[in-house]
């Protein structure tokens, strides 16, 4: 009765179009309910599926499986909006000291003095089973092993991230002991709750098609995936037997919530928008600032969230070729774009200026734009005067051509390189666009066949993983082609140093930050905001984005549908 009463309330609040966002979250059952179809957008819809197949080391991985295939260790949703708010869970790929929990892990233990992580497995979990491929089964140590194994042996392994590991021990199957050739200080991102390190069945390798094959898919997590439409959504169902629970107020309910879960891969972003506005689907995560205020006009039912966009917008300068192998030249290109008019009228405030390549919310290795030195703190500035006589000091009075490629389909990525281009024009450089088709464009970059100029968002990763890929040598991810003996001599040391606190590592990487951004490695642009937007019938949900490793999949596990309100609603 209490609850029909609530629903009564928002349905004459609707018809009087007055009801606000606290009316419609206070009209949800004070219980969770079970059943139904969630179908959302995630953060990238405009991208098929790159690999299913982890040891192909592809960063949108976790994205794709993350909802069967779990990970070592995650975010501990608990300390972030719904619980403590002591962190927003926005991050693609960094939780902070202190915010982590076990997945597959019970606990681990770190002993720097014998160089081992002793990992301790949960019990009482199961592979799910796939006719054809596997049976259900007990998730073990030898599973753990074999994945680190293959990963690290994988030809297409990231240079560095797993040269740490000198071997494993299973002394019984709920335990993995890894040793280390030394000590490496951020060994949790390669093996928890990173990119590329999502457990993958075995079975899944020898099974007809291999690992690549989605139909082969298996995992331990809340769903199952059963069905992938190239260019149009990807289906997952709910694992009965998966072992995890959320407590909601005082009270344990088994995950998940939900029966199905559809994520949509739609690329035009005017469907996107049009699904979300006639509620085809219940949540997105990727919404552009300039749709907002429209949107909220004549849509006064959604729930909102804002989040600094995590992925830092630049165009990376190849520091290897002419004309950028001259750091007069890029510090010229970056005084010579007004970031502030950018800000101010082509995001209109919806925008920040923050050092590259840590955003404020990561505030271990953060130095904010005022406390940074002079000089570093002079890309930041509009001077063309300056910017024109720095390039006649290297020797281009005339100015120069050059080539940058651009990504086809991502929000505002064009309409800000031709802003760039029009303000290098100002000081007598002509920029001349590429766009290309997103799988072309990574290719390049990864054959290290980019142009000199190349427009790069990349997500900021953790302190430790973001130094070491942006800026090391031959690190693939490394578009400004970086290769600075004082960059890969203090990372490394840093990284192998087991003498060091945590603390006193990232005073490290905050200073190694710095030093990257002084070397003016791409034309800064400004970061902006984007939106999430759910239905009211959306419940247990607060905004947050990821667990690590580009994974929204924990957090859809605990979101239920309050399916009585959305059919009083008419969807």
């Amino acid at each position: 009765m209490k609850n029909l009463l609530k629903i009564l309330f928002v349905l004459i609040a609707l018809s009087l179009n007055c009801v606000d966002v606290k009316s419609i979250s206070a009209a949800g059952p004070e219980t969770p309910q079970y059943g139904g179809t969630l179908t959302y957008l995630d953060m990238m819809p405009q991208v098929n599926p790159i690999s299913w197949d982890n040891a192909d080391w592809v960063w949108k991985h976790g994205y794709d499986t993350g909802f069967y295939a779990e990970h070592l260790l995650m975010g501990n949703l608990q300390k972030g909006p719904r619980g403590t708010k002591e962190y927003d869970f926005v991050a693609a790929a960094w939780i902070p000291p202190g915010f982590t929990r076990g997945e597959l892990l019970e606990r681990w233990e770190v002993k720097k003095n014998s160089l081992q992580i002793i990992l301790h497995l949960r019990k009482g979990v199961f592979w799910q089973e796939r006719p054809g491929i596997m049976s259900k089964r007990e998730f073990v140590a030898s599973d753990v092993v074999y994945n680190i194994t293959r990963l690290k042996n994988s030809p297409k392994a990231v240079p560095a991230m797993l040269d740490f590991i000198k071997s494993m021990e299973t002394p019984d199957k709920y335990t993995v002991i890894v040793n280390m050739h030394h000590w490496w200080a951020d060994w949790y991102f390669p093996l928890g709750w990173g990119y590329y390190d999502a457990i993958q069945a075995p079975e899944q390798e020898k099974a007809p098609g291999g690992p690549q094959k989605w139909e082969n898919a298996t995992g331990t997590g809340p769903y199952m995936i059963t069905n992938y439409r190239d260019g149009h959504s990807q289906t997952y169902i709910k694992n009965q037997d998966y072992w995890d629970s959320e407590i909601f107020k005082g009270k344990k309910y088994k995950l998940p919530f939900t029966d199905k879960v559809v994520m949509l891969l739609i690329k035009d972003e005017a469907t996107q928008l049009a699904s979300l506005t006639t509620g085809k689907i219940d949540l997105m995560m990727y919404i552009n600032w300039k749709h907002v205020e429209r949107m909220k006009k004549d849509n006064p039912h959604l729930q909102w969230s804002r989040y600094l966009y995590m992925n830092n917008f630049s165009m990376a300068m190849r520091m290897d070729r002419k004309p950028f192998n001259d750091i007069r030249v890029r510090r010229a290109l970056n005084m010579a774009v007004d970031k502030k008019v950018i800000i101010d009228n082509f995001y209109s405030g919806n925008a920040i200026m923050h050092t590259y390549p840590f955003p404020p919310t990561f505030r271990e290795v953060y130095t904010p734009l005022e406390k940074l030195p002079s000089s570093a703190r002079e890309l930041f500035s509009y001077d063309p005067a300056k910017a024109k006589k720095l390039l006649v000091e290297a020797g281009y009075p005339n100015g120069f051509t050059f080539k940058a490629q651009v990504p086809s389909g991502f929000q505002n990525a064009q309409d800000i390189a031709a802003l760039v281009a029009g303000y290098l024009a100002k000081i007598g450089v002509t920029l001349e666009l590429e766009n290309l088709d997103y799988p072309s464009y990574m290719s390049l970059m990864l054959k290290k066949a980019h142009s000199v100029g190349y427009f790069f968002a990349v997500d900021h990763g953790g302190p430790f993983s973001a130094m070491r890929r942006n800026f090391t040598t031959g690190q693939p991810w490394n578009p400004h082609m970086m290769s600075d003996p004082y960059m890969d001599k203090t990372w490394e040391e840093t990284a192998k140093n087991p003498n060091l606190t945590e603390k006193q590592g990232f005073e490290v990487i905050k200073k190694l930050a710095v030093y990257a951004l002084d070397q003016a490695p791409a034309i800064i642009l400004p970061t902006p905001y984007y939106y999430v937007a759910w239905w009211p019938w959306v419940m247990n949900y607060y905004g947050e984005l990821r667990v690590g490793g580009n994974r929204a999949a924990p957090i859809i596990s605990r979101i239920w549908i309050d399916q009585e309100l959305k059919k009083k609603m008419g969807y």
